[in-house]
């Protein structure tokens, strides 16, 4: 059984617009090069393809390594429809880049090695019957790891076509068998089409299954992005390789993540150098909605939408941060902003990894031709209902049937998108707090949203820690050991700023009482630059609601592996 390593290189762009990085010298030598190293490594495989653009030339870029199988440059071969389902497997993957799944759609960082018919036609070129699949800028993959997949895949690859692990991004590659490989190029379809939950053909997660290799829970747990791309993750690795020296070219998965765990615990100030990854953006607080499941309903919020000024200062600082994404959305409605589309469209322009709304889309029709006009990565909906009768109930209006409708019309409009490649090709997600009022409609709003547009979240209720009543149907308290303190999370990876630009470290601060300050008073690395401080002011006072989570210690250490 013939098995190859493919290795996708592009010289030019990393797989989320950056730079391409490969060349960048890291321990001594260029990042392509220890990818390269790694794979040559991997026992079993009988052959190494780096799989480049059929633009770029790749010949001399590259050393093979001693004793290592044959390494072949081969041009990629690319389908029109493949731009498309990259980029819905980019914007799903943009609000999850440091676990292995979780984005929208269930994408996992196996995702980002696709589209298949590339891979699929070059293991048919070779007379391949398997692949360990992984990306240039994967120069920390554990080989000892691929090795095992593959010796896993080929004791059993009719019943085992494909191994993974749960490992964080970049520590291990995909193995894939031939024919599963020509099944996703011919649907056009993901590695999350294969191991996320479906309603209609429900089983066995996979990741409980024998295809997931087991690894160490202190490798599982590290929230680390540990690929050569994106700004965050360069800088991080640079850290790991200077900490281990010699040691970096041939580390394994557990040697990385206790490095990049030492790194955060002797160095917590690090975490301040750059922003968060994601802000929640609040463009106004107001909503057409005013039922028992609105915030609103309960609380009057003294303040005014936010001025094209303030959104605009902060749009400006945060492309240089590299990874950064944004939802506008927050306690109100941005579409009930007088110059949404303005802010929305500076906000694809200038830079962001992500941009997208969150929205009761209770608006006129053609509204929707401007939202399908902008490149956004995600339209979240909030539905809260399965039928007419629910959804009055819950939100207090009489809109669901317009609702239905201006989804219908965002859905011919996306489909009108994809066969021309412009405007909106990325995600539309309902949503469904769940409340006791609404639970007869929650399983078939799932299985009906997940079934037309691939994914629908179910959310739990909030009180901003206490400032409405609790209407959750179950205790929805996040679980801890007895006996532990309640601690503060300080590991944020995300910032909400309200419409009044009162930025805040909690997403349940619904009236800023504690703000780290205003953005339109100062810049957001010297507001960032507080948030130490605000933490320990906030622990003192008590200010941590036990049934909140938004905070809470989730790992053994303080500062480290926190996924909030």
């Amino acid at each position: 059984m013939k098995s190859i390593a493919i290795i996708l290189v592009d010289l030019e762009h990393g797989r989320y617009g950056h730079r391409s990085a490969l060349l960048d010298l890291l321990a001594g030598k260029p990042v392509l090069q220890h990818t390269i190293d790694r794979a040559a490594r991997i026992t079993g495989i009988d052959g190494i393809v780096l799989l480049h653009p059929e633009s770029q030339r790749i010949e001399g870029r590259f050393e093979t390594p001693i004793d290592s199988p044959t390494v072949l440059a081969m041009p990629m071969q690319a389908r029109p429809g493949d731009a498309w389902l990259r980029s819905v497997i980019g914007s799903g993957r943009k609000w999850s880049l440091t676990a292995w799944r979780g984005g929208i759609g269930g994408m996992t960082v196996y995702d980002e090695l696709l589209p298949a018919y590339p891979l699929a036609q070059a293991v048919q070129q070779v007379g391949a019957e398997s692949a360990v699949v992984m990306r240039g800028d994967w120069c920390c993959m554990d080989f000892a790891l691929a090795s095992e997949q593959l010796r896993l895949h080929r004791s059993a690859p009719e019943s085992m076509k494909l191994t993974f692990t749960q490992a964080p991004p970049g520590l291990s590659p995909l193995v894939i068998h031939r024919t599963l490989l020509e099944d996703l190029a011919q649907n056009a379809a993901t590695i999350a089409n294969l191991i996320c939950y479906n309603p209609a053909k429900p089983v066995v997660d996979p990741a409980c299954k024998d295809v997931n290799v087991p690894i160490p829970a202190s490798v599982r747990d590290q929230y680390r992005r540990l690929i050569y791309d994106t700004p965050r993750a360069i800088d991080h690795l640079r850290q790991i390789a200077a900490q281990l020296g010699d040691r970096f070219a041939f580390a394994d998965a557990p040697e990385i993540t206790s490095a990049s765990r030492a790194i955060e615990i002797d160095q917590p100030q690090h975490q301040f150098d750059r922003l968060p990854q994601q802000f929640t953006v609040e463009l106004s607080p107001r909503r057409s909605v005013n039922g028992p499941i609105v915030p609103q309903h309960y609380l009057d919020l003294a303040r005014t939408d936010m001025s094209v000024q303030t959104v605009g200062a902060l749009l400006d600082q945060l492309p240089s941060a590299g990874d950064c994404s944004v939802l506008f959305g927050g306690l109100g409605d941005p579409l009930l902003h007088p110059q949404w589309f303005e802010v929305l469209e500076r906000a694809t322009g200038c830079g962001l990894l992500g941009v997208g709304i969150e929205t009761d889309l209770l608006t006129e029709p053609q509204v929707m031709d401007q939202l399908m006009s902008l490149p956004l990565d995600v339209i979240a909906v909030r539905l809260n209902a399965d039928t007419a009768q629910t959804y009055e109930k819950v939100m207090g209006v009489d809109g669901y049937g317009k609702v239905i409708e201006n989804l219908q019309a965002l859905f011919k409009l996306r489909n009108a998108n994809r066969k021309s490649n412009t405007g909106f090709c990325g995600w539309v997600v309902p949503r469904f707090v769940k409340v006791a009022e609404n639970l007869a409609d929650l399983e078939t709003f799932f299985e009906r949203w997940m079934t037309v547009t691939g994914w629908a979240v179910i959310d739990r209720a909030l009180t901003g820690r206490g400032l409405i009543p609790d209407m959750s149907p179950v205790p929805m308290e996040v679980p801890r050991p007895p006996g532990r303190p309640i601690k503060l999370n300080r590991q944020k990876h995300r910032l909400t700023v309200l419409s009044n630009g009162s930025l805040c470290l909690c997403g349940q601060d619904w009236l800023g009482r504690l703000s780290l300050g205003n953005v339109s008073d100062a810049p957001l690395m010297n507001l960032w630059a507080g948030a130490p401080d605000l933490a320990d002011r906030a622990e003192a006072a008590g200010c941590v609601c036990p049934a909140c989570g938004e905070w809470l210690e989730a790992q053994k250490h303080l500062t480290v592996g926190s996924a909030s």
